[in-house]
């Protein structure tokens, strides 16, 4: 790879700009390449059959030589859940990261098996990290999760300040504060650039403090003459513990629901991040033993996820926990951008069953891990770089964080609203946008296969639109005449029993087609299904202004 002059430093973003979620960041100074975060994000609506969409990371595996270790910032999934997909294309990196992070990390990796293959590196907030031409420094933040850090990098080309996920919280449930005199000593060495998280960037003011939610609990523990059932990520482990601390108050026992939960639950108790008393946990199966009034249910699918705990019990499918009237169910997230409607079905599907729906918009449940405008200016009048670069963020976020840097007095030239795949170059005088490197999206499917083309998924897209049409018929191989059919099957175009018509003439159609062309021997079959396709393609669509996926299948007999 290109080596770049020592007053050179490359910043490329490989995820989390124009997007929430997907975060992973590479900095290359010299000859070396440091990333920063590796997470994955959530399907779109019109990614049928897609599970989770991670970055593509073919730049990293070209220059794999060049890449010095992985370091997350925190244990959210937006920063570790493509660790398991891209990790076994770049081996023998080493992934650093703070103790709650590698353990929520270490079981998305064993279930993937490759857990083994891995170099896994804890660090904490006093640690300085040294990895080729990179000094990391760790600086304590608050977020919705332990653990949580930005990151001071120090290079030859100058230091930036890499803010992860961040807020201002004084009384955070863990009692752990964001190390500002940290922060502070730092950037009075002077800082090259911010690169600054901007998610809540259009809500004004502070963000409240987490321990409202725990007081909400609480009160809604106290209220609730049935089960509460309180649904969240699986690694939002500040809940679980409000959820613990209010059952044990008010004489509650915990079942958590969902492999995701349990397991997450099970590892923040054994490393002192999450404290529960024994006599207050229950299996998920000793459910039905439990009052009511005596029971709280932890569970994921804070986010509308189908198979997620909620949908299924929303949809009365789960195994364990059927919906019934006097149940309170708590919505403890806010919906990711594009889940709003799936989120919106399922509280829909609990409300319909008798169950008293709790979300933000009605009550204090959820409080964002992502500090507001007041907070991030003032990250940046402390850091006081001299180039900003918003990340963590849709358009829309990055635009809006550039004006407000642009009103703090920043030069509109020294700050840079990024592309997934920009190379931006910074030096002591001037940034720009010198190059694009491969990059975008890598889709996952429900098998674990990484890579779906976008064919395939136009293909799905429009088979959820159209759907399809078989046509079968057999010809004799000896003169290619036809000796059988056609018949055409339907499935997710027209209902057959009400559309009789339409598939008769669809059928003569076929026929005349293929008794029409001449018959004196064999045919070569991949023509005439070329043929079937796209005449009846053209017919169904002139009758119904429907474009079906038309499947031919011509047998030789």
């Amino acid at each position: 790879m290109e080596k770049l002059p020592p007053g050179k430093l490359r910043v490329i973003p490989l995820g989390g700009v124009g997007e929430i979620g997907k975060n992973m960041y590479a900095y290359h100074v010299l000859d070396q390449i440091l990333v920063v975060d590796c997470g994955l994000k959530f399907p779109d609506e019109d990614m049928f059959g897609v599970d989770v969409v991670i970055p593509d990371v073919r730049y990293l595996v070209e220059n794999k030589e060049a890449v010095q270790a992985v370091v997350l910032t925190h244990g959210h999934e937006d920063h570790i859940g493509a660790l398991g997909y891209v990790m076994p294309q770049l081996p023998g990196v080493p992934v650093y990261g703070p103790r709650l992070a590698l353990g929520l990390a270490k079981g998305r990796l064993a279930e993937r098996r490759v857990l083994d293959q891995m170099i896994l590196r804890e660090f904490v907030s006093d640690d300085v990290i040294q990895v080729g031409h990179f000094t990391i420094e760790p600086i304590q933040v608050s977020h919705s999760i332990p653990d949580s850090f930005a990151l001071a990098i120090r290079t030859p080309a100058g230091n930036v300040i890499h803010t992860g996920d961040f807020k201002f919280d004084q009384t955070p449930v863990d009692g752990r504060l964001f190390d500002v005199a940290k922060l502070a000593r730092i950037s009075e060495e002077g800082i090259l650039a911010l690169v600054s998280d901007t998610t809540n960037v259009e809500r004004p003011g502070f963000v409240p403090s987490e321990r409202i939610v725990g007081q909400t609990f609480e009160r809604i523990f106290r209220e609730a003459d049935g089960r509460v059932i309180i649904a969240s990520f699986a690694s939002q482990i500040h809940r679980m513990q409000m959820a613990v601390d209010s059952s044990v108050k008010l004489g509650r026992k915990v079942a958590t629901i969902g492999r995701s939960m349990s397991q997450n639950f099970e590892m923040a108790q054994s490393l002192g991040y999450l404290t529960a008393p024994d006599s207050v946990r229950i299996r998920a199966d000793d459910i039905g033993q439990i009052k009511p009034k005596d029971l709280c249910i932890l569970t994921t699918g804070s986010q509308g996820e189908p198979l997620a705990g909620l949908s299924r019990m929303a949809s009365d499918e789960h195994r364990q926990v059927r919906i019934h009237e006097g149940d309170t169910v708590i919505l403890s997230a806010s919906p990711i951008p594009g889940n709003e409607d799936a989120v919106w079905r399922v509280v829909n599907r609990l409300i319909a069953r008798g169950a008293n729906v709790i979300y933000d918009a009605l009550a204090p449940v959820h409080v964002s891990g992502h500090g507001n405008q007041e907070e991030l200016k003032l990250v940046l009048n402390i850091v006081n770089p001299q180039y900003v670069i918003p990340v963590h963020g849709e358009h829309r976020m990055l635009s809006l964080y550039a004006r407000i840097a642009a009103d703090m007095g920043w030069l509109k030239d020294d700050i840079f609203q990024l592309e997934i795949g920009d190379v931006l170059e910074l030096d002591a005088t001037r940034g720009k946008v010198v190059d694009r490197v491969p990059s975008g999206a890598v889709l996952v499917d429900g098998s674990g296969t990484a890579g779906i083309h976008e064919v395939v998924l136009r293909d799905r897209q429009h088979l959820a639109e159209d759907g399809f049409v078989v046509v079968v018929a057999a010809l004799s191989a000896e003169t290619g005449e036809l000796i059988s059919g056609p018949e055409i099957l339907s499935r997710g175009f027209v209902y057959l029993d009400q559309n009789a018509e339409l598939i008769a003439a669809a059928t003569a159609y076929v026929k005349e087609l293929l008794t029409s062309l001449p018959g004196s021997g064999p045919r070569a079959t991949d023509t005439l299904q070329s043929d079937i396709r796209q005449s009846l393609k053209k017919f169904l669509e002139k009758r119904t202004n429907r474009r079906p996926l038309i499947l031919p299948l011509v047998m030789e007999l």
